[in-house]
């Protein structure tokens, strides 16, 4: 089972490991360009004189096409053999450590494309930015020099720029381009720290650098202490080269050991806070002091300077816990499952037979999710198991039966079977696309062509085929054919039991959408922008999972897809999700006609403002709790917005979730739980829940109690 965070687009902290890699890793000869353009040009000093020996680099965004070279003594470079695409280029001076990018830019993030087409001949020009210099030592507490790093990081971008080992003597040097820095120190391969005594890039205080000038810096390495103590099993005998994790509650420090023969550990250069304790066990679950499985009631430690802060801890008692199954209707046994607790901690396996047996678990209470890939069988998510020291505890899950249907895929030209993936849509409840876990045929059919879609409710279901051939078209399936439109599919009904044979999929060949994702406001490009022909996932993050992402200056295009009338939906940052024509949902968009080889031109205007839910959220006793909130759309059963909640990237404050940015419209409102558990407000489904009015501009509070 793939597991995935949820993320948003933040370009700056994905783009830094790139950077990272271009300044450290040589280049690998795999990566050479191989095509019929060329890049050549001169770089110039500050002051405008020619740049010798200076390292000329460019790159696609996704490294499929690189290329370099290396100034001569008139500070003229050429690389030959690049393929048509747009580039990225870095400038680094003979001797110099940081990398400027194109043009006159300090980070990748902000540098600017540079396209070159087939058989073209580009020149890129470029002037080396003026410099200064940020000088400094770092000395431990004794005054004896540190060992470590020192990086340079922009401010307030904290964008990579350069870095490097200190010195014997604890020193550091950088030349610099003119500008605002901060300094992260890694120190003894144990913590960092920033210029200041700062722990964090926020609190450390700007280093403003000028042309030509000298910043010195002396930096003192921040007080330590550590963390010791004995672990041993339940039945006081030593747990040997058992793993330990020292952390404080936010994650922000951190750190392992390993127990020795004798259960002893001791875990040094600690900074001084409180720290939760861990100690790795059996089925690799976490034990937390003092006999907690949950770290949220751990116990918190303090380390204090130079002080060695004692936790003993000895290892809770185990059971085993003994899995059958059957099915919920006839009775008759399962084998091949599998049950899996997805916990701080997670751990599981799966039945070779019709059981499961888990030897060595932690005694306490437990909630196993049982699931079978037999394409007929729900999940039981919730199974509630106790363990008892020495016992053992067997859970029996009744599976319910649900329906599926097999789909047959084939080129409309000729009729030749192919591949691809079939995903189900309930008539009348929630649907988005998903790049995880969208493909039905991640395990094929034997039979090439064929796949089998399951579980289903009992219901009314439409399906949307993406064919694995890329010279096909994506589609739904329609009654004669293929369709764009989800509103015209045709509609299957199944009942439990079922195993429905679907038409055969005929898919033809795919046409193209193009076009320019822009501020509806100001015209300006929205690089980066997220787009598709069906409606989006909540928590799709643009690193992967978007189907299809906008280049840097906001253009676009959308292939495979099959010759119909489609709609287009946009999604970016702090701008309504909206459809092609400005509508508010799927219902209402303007639809972009598609022709087989052909491409077809849709322009997007995006909004800002819209509306804004937000709420608190609490169990039934009333404490705070955390869940995810996505609003879909009380038309279309489609999202609107990116999801709210704690676990979302910007990280909202616990116990609350905010959604901003909704077009105005009625939705209603989703929640689920880090354990699985989900509800909706107002109602039992989707059918029942209760509409809430999104107003342009305004806010609307729900609050949400997590049964």
């Amino acid at each position: 089972m793939r597991q995935h965070a949820l993320r948003r687009p933040l370009l700056p902290a994905a783009l830094t490991v790139t950077i990272a890699a271009l300044t450290l890793v040589p280049i690998s000869p795999a990566l050479a360009a191989t095509g019929t353009s060329t890049i050549t040009g001169h770089l110039t000093d500050a002051a405008g004189h020619p740049a010798a020996g200076a390292f000329v680099w460019a790159q696609t965004n996704d490294m499929s096409s690189t290329g370099s070279a290396t100034t001569d003594a008139d500070g003229a470079y050429t690389i030959p053999n690049m393929a048509a695409a747009d580039y990225r280029m870095s400038f680094r001076p003979d001797g110099g450590g940081f990398a400027q990018w194109a043009h006159q830019k300090t980070s990748y993030g902000w540098a600017d494309p540079i396209t070159v087409g087939a058989g073209a001949t580009v020149v890129v020009d470029e002037q080396l930015l003026p410099t200064g210099f940020i000088t400094g030592n770092l000395l431990n507490r004794d005054g004896t020099p540190a060992t470590g790093s020192v990086t340079a990081n922009s401010s307030p971008e904290n964008f990579y720029i350069d870095s490097r080992s200190l010195q014997l003597d604890g020193t550091y040097r950088f030349e610099l381009p003119v500008g605002a820095y901060k300094l992260q120190f890694g120190v003894q391969n144990a913590f960092s720290q920033w210029n200041g005594g700062a722990l964090t890039f926020e609190t450390a205080a700007p280093i403003q650098l000028a042309a030509g000038q000298t910043v010195e810096l002396h930096d003192t390495v921040l007080p330590t202490g550590s963390i010791g103590g004995r672990l041993t099993n339940a039945d006081g005998s030593p747990a040997a080269g058992a793993s330990v994790s020292v952390r404080t509650q936010d994650y922000s420090l951190y750190s392992y050991g390993t127990t020795d023969a004798d259960g002893r550990y001791r875990i040094d250069n600690l900074l001084l806070a409180e720290y939760i304790v861990g100690f790795s066990g059996p089925n690799s679950v976490t034990q937390y002091a003092h006999g907690k499985l949950d770290p949220d009631a751990a116990q918190k430690f303090a380390v204090t300077d130079g002080r060695v802060t004692a936790v003993d801890e000895q290892f809770l008692p185990t059971g085993t816990v003994r899995f059958v199954a059957h099915d919920a209707t006839s009775g008759a046994p399962i084998s091949g499952f599998c049950a899996w607790y997805f916990g701080t901690s997670s751990f599981g396996n799966c039945a070779d037979g019709t059981e499961l047996v888990l030897n060595d678990v932690f005694i306490g209470q437990y909630n196993f999710d049982v699931n079978i890939d037999d394409r007929q069988h729900f999940n039981i998510p919730n199974a509630a198991v106790t363990v008892t020291a020495g016992q053992t505890t067997t859970y029996d899950a009744a599976m319910r039966r649900g329906a599926s249907i097999t789909a047959r895929m084939v080129k409309r030209d000729g009729g030749a079977a192919t591949d691809g993936c079939v995903q189900a849509a309930r008539v009348g409840d929630v649907f988005s696309w998903s790049e995880y876990g969208f493909c039905s045929d991640w395990q094929p059919d034997p039979v090439t062509g064929s796949v089998v879609i399951g579980p289903l409710e009992p219901g009314a279901y439409s399906v949307i085929a993406k064919p694995r051939d890329t010279a096909l078209g994506l589609q739904w399936l329609g009654n004669g054919g293929g369709t764009g439109d989800r509103d015209t599919a045709a509609q299957f009904t199944v009942a439990v039991g079922d195993n429905l044979q679907l038409p055969k999929v005929r898919f033809d060949k795919a046409g193209t959408i193009q076009g320019k994702v822009t501020d509806a406001a100001t015209g300006a490009p929205l690089p980066y922008a997220c787009v598709w022909v069906v409606a989006l996932s909540s928590t799709f993050g643009g690193s992967g999972d978007c189907p299809v992402s906008a280049g840097a200056d906001g253009t676009y295009t959308i292939s495979g897809v099959g010759p119909y009338a489609w709609p287009v939906e946009s999604a970016y940052g702090r701008y309504q999700w909206r459809w092609s024509g400005n509508a508010v949902d799927r219902h209402d968009a303007e639809k972009v006609t598609v022709k087989a080889g052909k491409t077809a031109k849709a322009n997007l205007k995006m909004r800002t403002g819209g509306g804004t839910v937000t709420g608190i959220v609490r169990d039934a006793n009333g404490h705070q709790a955390d869940v995810l909130v996505t609003a879909f759309s009380s038309v279309t059963g489609e999202p609107v917005q990116f999801i709210g909640g704690r676990y979302t990237p910007e990280g909202q404050p616990a116990g609350t979730y905010t959604i901003a940015n909704i077009a105005p419209q009625n939705v209603k409102l989703r929640w689920v739980t880090n354990d699985g558990r989900s509800g909706w407000i107002g109602g039992a489904d989707f059918a029942h829940a209760q509409p809430v009015q999104i107003r342009n501009n305004k806010t609307t509070t729900v609050n949400i109690t997590v049964s």
